[in-house]
Order: C-alpha cells, then sequence, then structure tokens
C-alpha cells in the first residue's frame, strides 16, 4: 500500500468575484519531485497556501494520506514562501533555533541541524550575523534551512532558487535529492525551466486558474517531442538545405538542428543521402525542453481565451 500521498481533488479558490483557482486536481506521491508551474498569476501561490492551511479552498478537498488536510499539524509541512519571512534583526542561528522549536524540535536538535545544512550551503561563518546584514542570495539560503529544518513529510518550495549561484544552486539540489530517496513529498513552484527539468519527475502547468498539463516529465517530453534531430561534422553540411523533406531549424557553422517531413523522407532514407558526403561527429534525437513546452502551451491557451 502506497504511504505518504498528497491530494488535492476538486479544489477551487475565490477572491472576491476572482477565481484564482478551477476545479484543480493533481496527486503527488512520496519519493517524487512535482513541478507546479505556470505564468504569473496562475494561482500556484494561493494553491500552495490552501495546501499549508494557510488558506481554506472555497469547494473540493486536499488530503494527506486520506485525512483532511486541516486536521493534521502543520509541523509535517515544510514551506519556503517566494516573500521572505525572516526576522530582519534577529541573529541567524538563533533565529534557526527558534523556528525549529516551533516544529517541535528541541533546542538542541534544532541547533545541530541548523549548523549542519548552514555548513552544507556554506553559511557556518554568519551564525552571529543579523538577517538584515546578509546579502538576499545569503537570506534566500537561511530561509531554506528553516523551510526544511524539522525533516517534514511534505516540502513545498516556492522559487527555491532565486538568488542562488550556480554552486549554491547545486548544493540545494543535493539536499532536496536526499531528501526524496526518504519517500518524501517535495513540491517545486519556479519559474526556471531549466531547474524544474533537472529536479521533477512529474509536471503540473496551471494557467488562468486550470490544470492545461499534467504528467510525468518524461512522458510529456515524449508526447511533445517535434521529430527533430541534430547533426555536428568536421566538414560542411550546407548541402543539407538541397535534400527535399529536411527543414533547418538553426545553423550554426558545421551543426545543425534540423526536421524532417516522413512524407518525403525517413530518418534511414536520411542516412541514405548523407553517406559519404559527411564526417559526423554526433548524432542525436532534439527532445523539446521543458521552456518550450510551457511557451507553446500558455500561449495556445491564451490564445483560445
Amino acid at each position: 500500500m502506497e504511504t505518504n500521498i498528497l491530494e488535492v481533488n476538486q479544489v477551487t479558490k475565490w477572491f472576491f468575484e476572482n477565481q484564482v483557482i478551477n476545479k484543480l486536481s493533481f496527486k503527488v506521491k512520496g519519493g517524487e519531485t512535482f513541478g507546479l508551474l505556470g505564468p504569473n498569476g496562475a494561482g500556484k501561490t494561493t494553491m500552495m497556501r490552501m495546501i499549508m492551511n494557510i488558506l481554506q479552498p472555497d469547494e473540493g478537498e486536499i488530503l494527506y494520506n486520506g485525512i483532511a488536510r486541516n486536521k493534521i499539524k502543520s509541523l509535517h509541512f515544510g514551506y519556503l514562501p517566494e516573500e521572505r519571512g525572516l526576522y530582519p534583526r534577529a541573529y541567524v542561528l538563533e533565529m534557526l533555533i527558534y523556528f525549529g522549536t516551533l516544529n517541535n524540535l528541541s533546542r538542541r536538535k534544532a541547533e545541530v541541524e541548523a549548523i549542519r545544512y548552514m555548513d552544507r550551503l556554506g553559511m557556518v561563518d554568519f551564525s552571529d550575523t543579523r538577517i538584515n546584514a546578509l546579502s538576499k542570495g545569503m537570506q534566500q539560503k537561511i530561509q531554506l534551512i528553516a523551510a526544511f529544518l524539522h525533516n517534514p513529510d511534505v516540502l513545498i518550495l516556492d522559487e527555491p532558487f532565486a538568488g542562488l549561484d550556480p554552486i549554491n544552486q547545486i548544493a540545494l539540489r543535493d539536499i532536496l535529492s536526499e531528501y526524496k530517496k526518504e519517500n518524501k513529498i517535495l513540491i517545486i513552484s519556479t519559474h526556471q525551466m531549466e531547474q524544474a527539468e533537472k529536479l521533477c519527475d512529474h509536471i503540473c502547468l496551471i494557467n488562468q486558474a486550470k490544470v492545461i498539463l499534467d504528467g510525468k516529465l518524461s512522458q510529456i517530453k515524449k508526447k511533445y517531442r517535434e521529430n527533430a534531430y541534430s547533426i555536428e561534422a568536421d566538414n560542411s553540411i550546407a548541402f543539407l538545405h538541397d535534400i527535399k523533406g529536411i527543414n533547418i531549424v538553426e545553423e550554426n557553422n558545421n551543426s545543425c538542428k534540423f526536421t524532417l517531413s516522413h512524407d518525403n523522407i525517413s530518418i534511414s532514407k536520411f542516412f541514405e543521402q548523407i553517406k559519404g558526403r559527411v564526417k559526423m561527429r554526433k548524432f542525436e534525437i532534439v527532445e523539446p525542453s521543458l521552456h518550450d513546452i510551457f511557451i507553446k502551451l500558455v500561449q495556445e491557451q491564451t490564445a483560445k481565451s
């Protein structure tokens, strides 16, 4: 029997006459990273706040292991809001210890865990520094530590990579990978599609309060493949322009991305056409990026509305 499951069933939310969530449903299982994606104003933050029990749905239900969310203690959940919720004049370590004790950790346990995560994110030397003396990137790291300090069963991160340099982005991805291996639920919302693509197993894309795409990332990328390929050679491949059925999408020196019109040419016939004419270094199938899929679907849905 599966354990650690979060279910959002037909949830709707209104702010006065503005419907920000419209019958939204999805399921997240422990051990997977779930990407809740969408453009600004799509309803992502509102949905995360309802999962955190900060806001209540007007319709529908949110269940954690079959139990209504509002009946479950908040210490099972960790949340990184996009806007920072730190005390500006507090000292870093003391504030983290305070947050840990709010989530049922002993003071000693909170201190040990805070120092451990601060060490991993290069923040130990700032233990006695006031929050308002830290850079935005440093404050983001402290906010992250506060979110997962108590090792919650469900971790919700809104724009977790904002302000982090590439080294700290890698450190955070390592921490989140370890978290996921413990069969925990990890929900991420970000506009950085490259990071979402690296982390997420499951994607839910919402726009104008509705789900427009929901599924495993691998299946989504397969579904939206454009029959595209790339080739890189040691000699000129300009002759590809002259072969019927080859559509050059991008070109750079002796490499290019192209699509095939299967009415005119198959991949096997393509190789017959270039045999003996090219010194090939690399050939690969090109999958669409999550960024490309995101833009395509949002634009299509916006055009219909």
